[in-house]
């Protein structure tokens, strides 16, 4: 019974995709000019603190249902950190408060030693490439829109994706792909945007067992290499040795660091 009750669920959401994705084929029909943006983001930093940060998720009448923090954590440069837990921990939660996706009720986020203000918030986003469990890819991303094509081709060729889609005229040529292609294709995307912070809620769990130890073995030791940051959540134990810090959460806690 609940299966058939989120059918008209579904429906909408794919009808709300479909009609943003038309209006932004409408708005491209105007050929209007989007400059560039502007070049304020830093290309590197130090570290990011959250310091007692607070989430809660309310009902109607604004009692708590569900409860994140109070969370203490510190990120630095380079660094290649795991998040585990079970199902309904709060790790979503912690990464969307982590990337200034969500604000927190209370508690303070740092960067370098700066606090990040409702002022400031665009910007301290924009340190990041995020991959959510709830993503979606528009067919023609406008991060994309100065990128080499060769570049894009070179890495569809190495997600072994090339085969089934293409960059051209600054719009992929087809979006069928399987959960896994479109997870492999949102991380071709992270990659030429080259931020400074990759965060990455379960990117492995729908791969083969070859893209899985790609992405362990290959894809950490090479942000590792060009000093990147990776939190990423994981449940593939077995992996877990490749994380210079493991980050464990309980009913919205972290319980060991």
């Amino acid at each position: 019974m609940v299966a058939f009750k989120s059918i008209p669920l579904y429906m909408m959401t794919s009808v709300s995709v479909d009609n943003l994705q038309g209006l932004i084929d409408t708005i491209d029909s105007f050929h209007f000019h989007i400059p560039d943006p502007p070049n304020t983001v830093a290309s590197s930093f130090n570290e990011i603190c959250l310091k007692s940060v607070n989430f809660s998720y309310k009902d109607k009448e604004g009692s708590t249902l569900f409860q994140v923090g109070p969370i203490d954590f510190t990120v630095k440069k380079g660094e290649v950190v795991f998040v585990i837990g079970g199902n309904g921990s709060g790790k979503s939660t912690f990464m969307k408060l982590l990337t200034g996706l969500y604000y927190p009720d209370a508690g303070e986020l740092s960067i370098d030693g700066t606090i990040v203000t409702p002022q400031t918030y665009q910007l301290y986003r924009e340190y990041f490439t995020t991959i959510y469990t709830d993503f979606h890819i528009f067919e023609k991303p406008y991060s994309l829109q100065n990128v080499d094509p060769a570049k894009v081709d070179k890495l569809l060729k190495l997600m072994e994706i090339d085969h089934k889609i293409s960059f051209r005229n600054k719009k992929f040529t087809n979006m069928d792909l399987s959960t896994g292609q479109r997870k492999r294709l949102a991380c071709i995307i992270c990659l030429l945007e080259d931020k400074p912070i990759y965060v990455l809620d379960e990117w492995a769990a729908d791969q083969d067992p070859k893209f899985k130890m790609y992405f362990y073995e290959t894809f950490l030791e090479n942000m590792r290499a060009m000093s990147k940051t990776v939190v990423a959540v994981s449940h593939d134990d077995r992996y877990f040795d490749r994380a210079d810090r493991i980050v464990k959460m309980e009913m919205g806690k972290i319980v060991s660091l």
